[in-house]
């Protein structure tokens, strides 16, 4: 891994120059004509490999027409970069993952539910919003599980406590549809899964939910989950203790296939 290259908290803003050129039919060596650099340059721009001047940017929003939202995004990944706990958009970063390991004790994760169960965790998590405004937020996970499930996804591997799929969040109906979603996933290769055994005498995974996340040139990073919000970092001695644990859950862990009984069983509906 090249040490000189900026962190993770850059990928996403590559990701928006190049979707912006993209869609006003420019080509990188058009663009960089049009802004005076070269076609290298946009380049490293465009794949994160450096951190782009105010001016550069500056020149590029004016070319895109984009209205500053390049150069908004511009700061948002400068400061976080000096403070990853205030980047906002985990969603965001996670689709440029390579490999993605997820622990959830409580859900399934965000990125493999159905839009039922998406519907039946939100709205008893969040009383205070009206149908509507759950509605846009179930939408709002849709998408983010098309990107993170498409071909241009990372590696999925997530393990959850066992209790996750015997909770019927939502009711009878929509557990064995989730169950139903799942199995159809493991079954494409599009996620690998494993259960921690709600008997095991040592259980490891009675923390926090977390995230470990690879990047192909760039040092991991590790998400804490918390009730709103979390905790992001890429301090080596924090990912080294998560990758610890992640260990430890691993050790216990039981794989699932598509025909385990947790996901082929039935919750008998009322």
């Amino acid at each position: 891994m090249n040490s000189a290259l900026p962190s993770a908290m850059w990928l996403p803003f590559a990701a928006r120059v190049l979707r912006a050129r993209s869609d006003r039919g420019l080509s990188r060596a058009e663009l960089a004509e049009t802004v005076g650099v070269t076609d290298d340059k946009l380049r490293e721009v465009e794949n994160a490999y450096c951190r782009p001047a105010r001016s550069l940017v500056e020149r590029v929003d004016n070319a895109l027409g984009t209205d500053h939202q390049l150069l908004e995004a511009w700061a948002i990944s400068l400061q976080a970069e000096a403070f990853p706990n205030e980047f906002g958009d985990q969603w965001e970063l996670g689709v440029h993952t390579t490999h993605l390991w997820e622990h959830q004790p409580m859900t399934v994760p965000v990125f493999l539910r159905t839009r039922e169960y998406s519907r039946a965790v939100l709205g008893p998590r969040h009383p205070d919003l009206s149908p509507d405004a759950v509605e846009e937020m179930v939408e709002e996970e849709m998408a983010h599980r098309a990107a993170m499930t498409g071909p241009d996804g990372p590696a999925l591997r997530v393990i959850l406590n066992e209790s996750a799929l015997q909770r019927p969040q939502g009711g009878a109906a929509v557990l064995n549809a989730q169950r139903d979603f799942l199995a159809d996933l493991i079954e494409a290769g599009i996620v690998t899964m494993g259960v921690i055994p709600e008997r095991t005498p040592h259980h490891p995974g009675l923390g926090a939910a977390f995230r470990m996340m690879e990047f192909a040139d760039r040092p991991s990073m590790v998400y804490a989950f918390a009730a709103e919000g979390g905790d992001l970092t890429a301090d080596l001695e924090q990912v080294g203790r998560c990758a610890m644990v992640r260990e430890a859950i691993e050790d216990v862990a039981v794989e699932l296939t598509p025909r385990s009984e947790l996901l082929t069983a039935r919750w008998p509906e009322d």
